[in-house]
């Protein structure tokens, strides 16, 4: 086992002491200040848990960029609400210290590395601006879909779609170019603090349900049997509508889909593909902090069900880094949710 992989199985170990460390040492220099930017102790230990989360993850991974990326995107959303980038730095000072205090100096180049990265990127970024994530409105029927749903109008949204499909829009086209890159769009606002986390949670919501009123059009429209599939996220995920975009546009092409959502035990998803006969999995994972059960499910759908079954994985940790997705071993990796169908046929033959 490698020393960054070491490392990080032992920050997992004890990310609970060491984020009361952290939030010790970032708390006590600026308590004058913290409260004006809603920053108590509550509030450190958590940023210090998801920084230890993501740092594990690109440890196991051998990847600084992935934890470079992070950081970068934590300045930002911190930037979008308000919080002054000394914040950011602050934290990677105290991750350090804590870090070098807790373990041998066997580990002190693996954390000097990945930290050292982080600060670039942060310095980096300053230089270039930001690469731009931003969705462009790729639609009149995009655009006034956002617009509808953030001014809470969900009745009112679904029926755009839903006119628009009797239009002769493709079901496929509304959930790629109407429902992804909204969702995408919506992300980005609340980081740069143009919306709250409620919008966010609003539009989300409000479109599974017009997701769910779309489905018996899909379900009417499926004529083949191309075999059975069941899709999942992984214990403690609850970004599900990627997966379950996945798993519509997988039966849209002939597939049996087994829907299973978010959060879902490891055990469970074994038992139903053995009961379904099912010979492919895809699986959804949005953050690292779910790394572990998505690396402990595929070794235990590898251990009892063989080999015979394919597994794709996908969420935007995921999907956004090749060398971080390439370390959980399965089959094919979907980095788009219109990419699954295509995978799943090429991976079964068909």
């Amino acid at each position: 086992m490698t020393l960054e992989k070491q490392l990080g199985e032992a920050i997992y170990s004890q990310i609970n002491q060491l984020s009361d460390r952290m939030a010790a040492l970032q708390q006590t220099p600026r308590a004058d200040i913290s409260p004006q930017y809603g920053l108590n102790d509550l509030k450190y230990r958590e940023y210090g848990q998801h920084d230890l989360y993501q740092l594990a993850e690109a440890m196991i991974a051998n990847n600084p960029p992935q934890f470079a990326r992070y950081i970068v995107w934590q300045r930002a959303m911190l930037r979008g609400h308000r919080v002054p980038d000394f914040f950011t730095e602050l934290q990677l000072q105290s991750e350090q210290t804590v870090l070098m205090g807790a373990f041998s100096t066997d580990y002190h180049s693996v954390i000097v590395r990945l930290l050292q990265a982080a600060a670039e990127a942060l310095h980096e970024t300053e230089k270039t601006g930001l690469s731009s994530t931003q969705n462009t409105l790729q639609s009149k029927l995009m655009a006034r879909y956002m617009e509808t749903l953030l001014a809470g109008n969900r009745e009112e949204a679904a029926e755009l779609i839903m006119k628009a499909v009797e239009n002769g829009v493709s079901i496929r086209d509304i959930y790629l170019e109407v429902f992804k890159p909204g969702l995408y769009e919506v992300g980005r606002l609340w980081q740069s603090g143009q919306i709250t986390v409620a919008h966010e949670h609003y539009f989300t919501a409000a479109t599974q349900l017009i997701m769910s009123e779309l489905y018996p059009r899909i379900h009417r429209h499926t004529a083949q049997n191309r075999g059975v599939v069941v899709a999942a996220c992984v214990s403690g995920e609850l970004h599900e509508i990627g997966l379950r975009m996945s798993a519509d546009l997988l039966e849209l092409e002939g597939w049996q889909t087994y829907y299973l959502g978010a959060n879902t035990p490891a055990m469970s998803i074994v038992d139903i593909m053995r009961e379904k006969k099912a010979r492919l999995l895809v699986l959804s994972m949005c953050l690292p902090i779910n790394g572990p059960e998505l690396r402990a499910l595929i070794a235990m759908v590898r251990q009892q069900l063989g080999g015979s079954v394919k597994i794709i994985i996908g969420g935007y940790s995921i999907s956004s880094d090749p060398v971080y997705a390439a370390s959980f071993g399965a089959d094919d990796v979907a980095v788009d949710a219109g990419d699954a169908p295509a995978i799943a046929a090429g991976l079964l033959g068909r």
